[in-house]
């Protein structure tokens, strides 16, 4: 569809451009250094805060990666024969430092239950990377790439509890597919609840997951799976901190005058001990954050009502 504004017009307001306007608010270009530390740590701080700009999925599937710690049930793309084929990593470790491993073009059967894996080394099917099982990892072939169905994690049979993505902070849905043309979205409960269905031992009901509950930074599913079964996240994700000058974000872009504003504040009250001007810079941070929240709202609902999002 038509814009209103041509690409060349997007906002591309960089890191160097926002530690400038804030020196030139403090009137002090002797603060570069501490102006970069406390403009990172008004990042930091509003990364534990929803905003609009960032919501996000996990339906992205990254191909492999060095020297990379990959939890289990992470999801990767390798091509073997000219075929993309889809690889889960069937315990947690550390890929290897340099060399990809041989992609399989079998896909892996999974066992009967009550297996436990990884399966050993050299099953039909698998890949030993760096060494394999269990400071390096395992990965299974399970299945041809096909877009819209694998996402960055799968459940991983009879294995009921997965860590999420490094930059998860707060779900929206958590959905499973089940079937190649089937997402259903799973009911979540609480942890307590959950633990009452785990009571059987040590064979607990396998099937596709159908609810999920949330403890210890990690995602805990029931019944446990039997397969792979793609899990699609869409939650609010921590946008990451910007470093290098020539660096942008929404930090730098959208967000960018609540961070130098909340920056500025922390500078005045912290570094210049002048807490009348915190107090004035806190007010234009508090009034960006009001309008950032605004827009989110009005995104969100029809007609700009409802109610706004609370901090995590």
């Amino acid at each position: 569809m038509g814009e209103g504004y041509t690409a060349a017009q997007k906002d591309t307001r960089t890191f160097g451009q926002q530690i400038g306007r804030l020196l030139d608010d403090l009137n002090r270009p002797d603060l570069q250094n501490i102006a970069i530390v406390y403009l990172q740590d008004a990042m930091r701080y509003f990364q534990r805060r929803p905003f609009f700009f960032n919501e996000t999925d996990n339906t992205a599937i990254p191909s492999w990666a060095a020297a990379t710690n990959y939890p289990q049930g992470s999801t990767i793309t390798g091509v073997t024969g000219g075929v993309t084929y889809v690889f889960c990593a069937l315990n947690s470790g550390l890929s290897d430092p340099a060399t990809q491993p041989t992609w399989p073009s079998t896909i892996f059967t999974v066992p009967a239950s009550p297996a436990t894996p990884p399966p050993a080394s050299g099953t039909a099917g698998t890949v030993n990377d760096n060494g394999g099982a269990p400071t390096g990892i395992i990965w299974a072939n399970i299945g041809v790439f096909q877009t819209g169905i694998y996402t960055q994690l799968a459940t991983v049979y009879n294995v009921n509890q997965y860590v999420p993505p490094i930059d998860y902070v707060s779900p929206s849905i958590v959905e499973v597919t089940w079937s190649l043309n089937i997402r259903k979205q799973m009911t979540m409960i609480s942890y307590q609840d959950l633990r009452a269905y785990d009571v059987i031992r040590p064979t607990p009901p396998e099937s596709y997951p159908t609810m999920w509950a949330w403890f210890q930074q990690q995602i805990y599913l029931w019944p446990y799976p039997n397969s792979f079964y793609p899990i699609t996240l869409s939650y609010r994700s921590a946008p990451q901190l910007v470093t290098l000058t020539t660096d942008y974000n929404f930090w730098t872009t959208t967000a960018e005058r609540l961070i130098r504003k909340y920056a500025q504040a922390s500078i005045e009250r912290e570094v210049l001990k002048d807490p009348q001007s915190a107090q004035v810079s806190m007010s234009a941070a508090t009034e960006e954050l009001n309008a950032l929240r605004s827009q989110g709202i009005q995104m969100d609902n029809s007609g700009g009502a409802g109610i706004p999002a609370s901090p995590w």
